[in-house]
């Protein structure tokens, strides 16, 4: 089971009709919920729930393909497990060269998870206005499971200028605990160049302490000296 959070949004000045319908619904949806029910490889078959803040909600079975981007539902987010940087997330599927941008870790929790990141840009114009827009998503998937992390998808118009924006976030899982296979400790508060850093900041505050001290030692010294005269 996995449980996301949705959040949409856009500029004040957009114009309601240029709006995507992604967009809109993921204003008010709640959470959106996935639970897998079977795996055949490459094709996976899974049941969702769609919450909506108003308390309506729909709910159905789906299958996608991890090799071809085959889907047959509304939720797209799955990749093949333990792929690396470098990787095709679709290698059956030729026009989509995607591939994975770095390996990372993901703060989930109280632990992190390894981590497949995939940063994309799309430019789009319209064949009739002309108008463009550009699409840029930053999107965070398990590496272990393939499942969706986190994923940033920002749309900048242009004739009209507006933005908008979806946000997914996985907000809980039974699907891995901390001890899983994936797992991590948390990253340190500070690393070793934070480390560094803050310890020349220090000894340049104390040089610099020391500094103003003596002028003000000195200034003192030659007023007593010219009070004695």
């Amino acid at each position: 089971m996995f449980t996301y959070s949705v959040a949409g949004s856009y500029s004040p000045s957009a114009p309601v009709s240029e709006i995507p319908e992604d967009v809109l619904n993921a204003e008010i949806t709640d959470f959106f919920k996935v639970t897998i029910d079977n795996v055949t490889s490459p094709e996976i078959y899974y049941t969702w729930i769609w919450q909506f803040k108003n308390g309506t909600s729909m709910t159905n079975s789906s299958m996608l393909n991890i090799q071809t981007t085959g889907s047959t539902g509304p939720f797209w987010a799955i990749i093949s497990a333990n792929l690396s940087s470098g990787a095709k997330i679709h290698p059956f599927y030729g026009p989509d060269r995607s591939t994975i941008n770095a390996t990372t870790k993901w703060p989930y929790m109280n632990y992190t998870r390894e981590t497949n990141r995939l940063q994309l840009e799309f430019a789009y114009q319209n064949n009739v206005t002309q108008a463009t827009k550009i699409e840029h998503t930053d999107t965070y998937f398990d590496r272990q499971t393939g499942m969706l992390l986190e994923l940033n998808d920002e749309t900048n118009y242009q004739n009209p200028t507006f933005t908008t924006t979806i946000k997914w976030k996985l907000a809980e899982t039974n699907a891995w605990t901390e001890s899983s296979t994936g797992s991590l400790p948390p990253d340190p508060l500070f690393s070793l160049p934070v480390i560094v850093a803050i310890i020349v900041l220090v000894a340049l505050l104390i040089v610099a302490l020391a500094v103003w001290v003596s002028m003000r030692r000195k200034k003192a010294r030659q007023k007593a000296i010219l009070r004695k005269k």
